[in-house]
């Protein structure tokens, strides 16, 4: 059968006559075309489906995420040179992080938090304009951020005009601003950023703005195999998605010395298996 159902060559119990007049007419045919390759050979519908169902299979596939370079195994006489900014629930896993690699001499971990700093405005500091100095003054091979407590209520300046939390704007723009903290510390030397996400919070609305700055740093850990985004807030939430309070400080938002380790673990764990400093 031919691929539109109609019969073509086979003709059941014809004489040497008729079969050698279908010859001729087709050979005729042919002629008259003049010449040309001759005609495929029919196919079943079996090989129709076949070849139709091939060249879906053959359809271009996404362009896979480039695979980052291997990073060298730090050691005690060198080891790893670690940048860890960001705003003041920040500043206890930074500590944590440095009592961690004091006892196995693999990092050296600079501390630079700032309370009640923000992204959305360069009040108490400007972050992008210190974190460039940060790089600037001496060996960086790991960056280290987290910011975005205190973000969600302020508005922020975009084409000219002021945005607030939760418009695409104001979103798209905190999200621009992740991605050129993490950009500024790659250009500066640091060989892989790692951006740790904002904790579950005491009331609910709070915390649905906290696993929507997540979202917006995941994203931007996304735009470069370089960055890699570290999840707090399950980490610092019970089995059953609620608050755990025994890992906060008393007002519900920073951490007790528990708490903040357990951060600095999480973090120190995916600086390990990247530096392989097992």
């Amino acid at each position: 059968m031919r691929e539109d159902g109609r019969q073509s060559w086979a003709t059941p119990a014809a004489g040497m006559v008729g079969v050698l007049a279908v010859i001729l007419v087709a050979v005729a045919v042919l002629a008259g075309c003049g010449g040309g390759s001759p005609a495929p050979a029919p196919k079943s519908a079996a090989a129709s489906s076949i070849a139709s169902s091939s060249v879906a299979v053959a359809s271009p596939s996404p362009t896979p995420t480039p695979t980052p370079p291997p990073l060298d195994k730090p050691t005690k006489k060198d080891p790893l040179r670690v940048y860890f900014g960001g705003d003041s629930l920040a500043g206890m896993p930074a500590i944590m992080l440095q009592q961690l690699t004091a006892e196995n001499r693999l990092a050296k971990v600079r501390a630079d938090f700032v309370e009640s700093s923000r992204l959305t405005y360069g009040e108490p500091t400007d972050w992008p304009a210190r974190v460039e100095q940060q790089m600037n003054a001496g060996r960086t091979d790991v960056g280290v951020f987290m910011i975005g407590a205190n973000d969600t209520g302020m508005p922020m300046i975009v084409d000219g005009g002021s945005t607030w939390y939760p418009k695409k704007k104001w979103l798209d723009e905190y999200e621009r601003r992740a991605k050129k903290i993490a950009t500024i510390m790659l250009h500066g030397g640091a060989k892989r950023v790692y951006w740790v996400g904002m904790p579950i919070m005491p009331d609910s609305g709070e915390s649905a703005k906290m696993r929507k700055l997540n979202e917006l740093f995941e994203n931007a850990a996304r735009s470069s195999p370089d960055v890699v985004y570290v999840d707090s807030y399950d980490l610092l939430s019970k089995k059953n998605g609620d608050f755990n309070a025994a890992l906060r400080s008393g007002d519900g938002v920073h951490y007790t010395n528990e708490g903040a380790m357990v951060v600095a673990q999480a973090l120190w764990n995916a600086i390990k298996k990247d530096w392989q400093a097992l």
